[in-house]
């Protein structure tokens, strides 16, 4: 955390193995929002769905350091499912002192979906 008492927060999304044999693998990774402990992370990763198979995506949220480094502002997991039924495609976790939010849209071409964040208070 800053001086100033806010943080210059990342996310990393990961979609995690269900099947036997299946490795994690990274979506994507957000910019840099600097100064804020509310961040709006822009950046929608685009995945593969098939409506009824279980998929769960992680988010790790990350300050980074002024010398380079990173510190954990938590993790949380997203059921793919459950938050597409959610009202307005949208859940909430419960992160450090503050909360995530989650929204999944289908993008173009069917099974293909986007998923987006935002933060509210997050601390380290």
């Amino acid at each position: 955390m800053t001086s100033a008492g806010t943080a210059d927060p990342y996310a990393v999304v990961t979609h995690i193995a269900t099947a036997p044999g299946e490795t994690p693998k990274v979506i994507g990774k957000t910019e840099v929002v600097e100064n804020t402990l509310s961040p709006t992370l822009a950046e929608s990763f685009v995945f593969d769905y098939d409506l009824g198979t279980p998929c769960r995506l992680a988010v790790s949220v990350f300050h980074r350091r002024s010398n380079g480094g990173s510190e954990s502002m938590g993790a949380t997991i997203f059921d793919v499912g459950k938050t597409l039924g959610a009202r307005g495609s949208t859940k909430a976790k419960k992160l450090k002192g503050g909360t995530l939010f989650a929204t999944i849209r289908q993008s173009q071409g069917e099974g293909t979906f986007t998923f987006k964040l935002r933060g509210k208070s997050v601390s380290i």
